[in-house]
């Protein structure tokens, strides 16, 4: 099941990535849903990896963050066209993508990090 969520986090997250920097370069390829989709996929299966790694005590401080992570990398997203129309567009996005990026890494992260344990206990 770790991995399942590992590729969900990859495939989701290169779709939320690609379809995000095309809103940077002009009208976008997807709908804004299709991006908030994705990115909330990536959020949802961080959280479950958090989760299962607090469980199983693996890098539990990292599984703590990376819970508050998807949360504030879905508020951020959620509340992104509020603070846009605030005047702060670019630092917006770029705080945006930086979590989304993030999130991808801190998956990978405790992803790997249940794999070596998974084998160590097998």
């Amino acid at each position: 099941m770790i991995k399942a969520q590992q590729w969900i986090v990859r495939i989701a997250g290169l779709i939320a990535i690609l379809i995000g920097m095309s809103f940077w370069a002009g009208p976008g390829i997807a709908p804004v849903s299709v991006h908030m989709a994705a990115g909330a996929l990536v959020a949802l299966a961080l959280a479950w990896l958090a989760i299962t790694a607090a469980i199983n005590r693996v890098r539990v401080p990292v599984a703590a963050v990376a819970l508050v992570w998807a949360i504030a990398t879905v508020a951020v997203g959620t509340v992104q066209d509020w603070w846009v129309g605030a005047g702060s567009h670019v630092l917006i996005e770029v705080v945006h993508f930086v979590l989304g990026v993030g999130a991808i890494g801190l998956a990978e992260m405790l992803a790997a990090a249940l794999n070596r344990k998974s084998v160590a206990a097998a």
